[in-house]
């Protein structure tokens, strides 16, 4: 088994940042506005991530459809909802939405992201 090389893996740990700071600001968010029926969809994002990262197809097109939804969702929700909710959980939604579409487009665009995966899929067949 080789190993993939250099950017591929910093592909791979961008991304994982990248979803581990939109965990930390939806799940501050659900505290924030004590929501907790977003906590189920919290983890189903994980699990999805999870395979995402083992280099499962379809996890990644599963998590690109549900950071698109989170922006459509949140913006809309921060346009009809705006005069209802405080100005953190504005900011925090459009924060949110801005960090969905990046991962969404760097799902979708990064070449070395890319290599990572199908490396992942021929060293990890299941």
């Amino acid at each position: 088994m080789t190993e993939p090389d250099k950017s591929a893996l910093k592909a791979r740990n961008q991304l994982l940042g990248m979803f581990v700071a939109l965990c930390i600001l939806d799940i501050t968010l659900v505290i924030i506005v004590w929501d907790m029926w977003a906590i189920g969809r919290i983890l189903l994002t994980i699990v999805v991530m999870y395979f995402v990262f083992q280099g499962k197809k379809w996890a990644k097109w599963l998590l690109m459809g549900i950071c698109s939804f989170l922006v459509v969702a949140l913006v809309a929700m921060v346009i009809l909802l705006r005069t209802k909710l405080s100005t953190m959980v504005i900011v925090g939604s459009l924060i949110m939405a801005v960090l969905s579409a990046i991962i969404a487009i760097y799902l979708a665009s990064s070449q070395d992201l890319r290599h990572y995966l199908a490396w992942k899929r021929q060293n990890n067949p299941q």
